[in-house]
Order: structure tokens, then sequence, then C-alpha cells
């Protein structure tokens, strides 16, 4: 490990249990804080990056104030899910879920304990500021408590993260250093990183276990100040090979991308956190799979492939070109359905049109895996799901508590 801050949650004195006046009080107050959850999170993030900017090294600008709401829009989404399930908090904590989802980020990140006092304290004075007068001394006090019984359940989920990560086979926690051993190009505006641990690394020659679908995180500075937050993308070498690679695609004003396709060459050393992700799957369980993707979304489906074989009953993309489509090949072994947008006679087709095409050549007694841009995602998830598919999950790469596509849902 490269964590050197304190780990778990002993010795912080957070609570471990609810009381019942905290539990009955935010069940009576979720209902006012809910329409202003996302006033209060903007409010939060606007003065705790001003007061400390050393947080932009864990945050995407583009993705904040005031650029983009996208990281309040999480936050708020959280604060309503977790006030509105505080008396059952098991639709949380279901695995692949919205806690697990989280953590593992936030491991992918190398968020560490006392982090969560600062998240605690400027969350309350934003709750305060924003809310006013009618935040009782009552009402903070038990928001508060609420917000440190969670905050020590994330701890320590996200230690027991740390472990499982430190305990694979090539396994480690926290930045480590890697060098890019090759960059080649994989599409049209797409290129696939390889990295290895360098020359005397602890990690030197090791076999790199990680759950198909999980991304890496890679740390770069490209401005030389350290505060380029860290990128996550998903890993698309095989699980243990004795390298790592991740396939990124140049994103227009994208700072890392740009980087990634311009300035990083072979023999660089960048940092990168151990693969973390909930959008996985266990191969035994699947008895049959659809895979469906768009653009850059098809990254987590080439590990799926690879791991399911002739379990896929079809494969299923959605691009601009042929040329545009990474790692194509792989999918023609078997059923793919290919739908091009900028080719002769192409168009991009609606959910209904392209769900229906799907289920008369799959049927619906299958897992459907779902990755691309997420009003996209939504509407396919929803059409598959009104048609009775058996098993839809999603993947938002971002936060997915800030849009509308749930994690996984069952058909009936």
């Amino acid at each position: 490990t490269t964590l050197t801050n304190p780990r778990g949650s002993d010795g912080m004195g957070l609570p471990s249990t609810l009381s019942q006046k905290t539990i009955d009080t935010i069940v009576a107050t979720a209902p006012v804080v809910a329409p202003k959850a996302l006033d209060i999170t903007s409010h939060f993030y606007a003065k705790v990056i001003k007061s400390h900017p050393e947080i932009l090294a864990f945050f995407n600008p583009a993705h904040n104030v005031p650029i983009s709401l996208h990281q309040p829009k999480a936050l708020a989404a959280s604060i309503v899910a977790y006030a509105s399930n505080i008396t059952d908090l098991s639709p949380l904590l279901v695995p692949g879920g919205p806690v697990a989802s989280i953590c593992n980020r936030h491991c992918a990140l190398c968020i560490f304990p006392a982090q969560y006092v600062l998240v605690h304290d400027n969350l309350m004075a934003s709750i305060g500021e924003v809310l006013g007068s009618i935040v009782s001394a009552d009402i903070a006090a038990a928001w508060s408590e609420a917000v440190l019984f969670l905050a020590k359940a994330f701890i320590d989920t996200e230690e027991s993260l740390y472990q499982m990560a430190e305990k694979r086979s090539g396994g480690w926690s926290g930045l480590t250093d890697f060098e890019v051993i090759d960059i080649k190009i994989a599409a049209e505006g797409i290129k696939s990183v390889s990295f290895k641990p360098p020359q005397g690394s602890i990690l030197e020659n090791k076999k790199f276990e990680f759950s198909t679908g999980q991304y890496l995180t890679i740390k770069v500075d490209p401005e030389k100040n350290g505060l380029t937050a860290p990128r996550h993308y998903t890993v698309t070498s095989p699980p243990f090979a004795d390298y790592l690679q991740c396939t990124v695609k140049k994103q227009r004003g994208g700072k890392v991308s740009t980087y990634i396709h311009e300035d990083l060459k072979v023999g660089d050393i960048v940092k990168l956190a151990a693969p973390y992700g909930v959008f996985t799957l266990e191969p035994s369980k699947v008895k049959s799979a659809v895979l469906i993707s768009a653009g850059i979304g098809v990254t987590p489906m080439i590990n799926f492939q690879r791991a399911l074989g002739d379990k896929v009953k079809l494969s299923v993309h959605v691009d601009s070109t042929p040329e545009a489509f990474a790692y194509r090949t792989i999918f023609q072994k078997g059923p793919v359905l290919e739908k091009f947008t900028r080719t002769p006679g192409g168009k991009r087709p609606t959910a209904k049109e392209l769900v229906t095409e799907i289920l008369d050549k799959s049927g619906t007694d299958n897992n459907f895996y779902i990755c691309g841009p997420e009003g996209w995602m939504t509407g396919i998830q929803a059409e598959l799901l009104k048609n009775g598919a058996k098993m839809v999950m999603c993947e938002v790469f971002g936060s997915q508590l800030a849009t509308g596509c749930p994690f996984f849902q069952s058909g009936a």
C-alpha cells in the first residue's frame, strides 16, 4: 500500500447506530430537505472547494460547480436516497448497489477517513445556511448524527475494499507508479494504453487479478500542480495478465484524455490505483447474456465477451462508423448487431426500434448489460424492462446517482 493516512473508523467516535429520535427527525424533515438538496450540495461544493482547494485533486472540475451540476446532483441524490430509506437502508446496501458503487469509487480515489469529517462539517454548515432558521438544534443534531453514521458505514466498507485489493494477485492499495509500455490506436479517436510496474517495483512480474468490467484509475499531472483529479477508465486487458491496459477516447475539452492522446508516451511513469467497480459479472452465474453498448461504452463489454464466450447470445453496438468501433473483431466472433449512424443510409435507432430488434434476435431470458451515454441507457433499460427483460444492468462513466439510470433492475 501507498496509503499513509490513518485507516478505518476505530477511534473516530462515529455512531454505530442511529437513535430512534434521529430516525424520526429525518423522516419528518426529509420532505423539506429533499426539494432543497441540490441547493445544499451546490452550496457545499462551492464552499468546500474555495476553503479547501486541495480537494480538487479528487474531483473532475468539469463535473462540478460552477461548470456543471453533475457532482452536486450525485451528492443530492445520495442525500435524498439516504433520507428516504432511513428506516430500512437495505435497498441501498445490496451488492452492486449505490453504497457499493460509491465506496468503490472512493477507494479508486484513495479517499481516507479524516476527509469524512471535513465533508460532515461543511455539509452541516451548508444545510444551515441554505435552510436557515427552520434548522433547529434538534434537527441539526439529527442530521449530524445521520451523516456521521453514514460516514462510518462508508469508512468501514472502504477499508474492507482496500484490504480486498491488497490481497488479490498483483494487488495493492493507493496510487502506485506504473510505466507506459505500449500505446496503440484502437479506433478513430481511441487509444489503448498498457502499463507495467517499473523495474524494482514490488509489483514487478506480478499477474493482476481483478473482476471483469472493473475500471482502472490513472493519475497524471499535465499542469504540474498536483491538482488534476484522477480519471477512471475500464480495464481492457484480461484478468491475470502481467500488464494492465485501459482504452481512452479523446474527449473534446477533456484535460486528461487529451493529455493521454497528445502527450503521453512509452516510457512515461504514471500513478495507478487498483481496479475497482461494481459493473461486473460472475461467468458461472450467467446463463446467457446480451451486451449492449454505444461509442466508448464498448470498453466493459470487451472483458465480458472474453469471460462469457458462447454465453453471449448477442452483442449490440451503436457507433458513428465501423472505424470508430473499438475492438470490433472481438465481438464479430459471435452473433453481433451493429448500428452505424454516419454511414450511407445509417440512422440512430430509437430505443423502441433497437430493443424490438434485440429481443427478436435474443429473447427476454437473458442478462442484459448496457453501457453508453446516460440518456440512451435510460431509454434502452426502460424499453427492455417494459418488454419483459429478465435482468438489466447499467454502467455510467461518472456518478451514477447523478443520472436517471438505475444500477440494475429485474423484469417481472
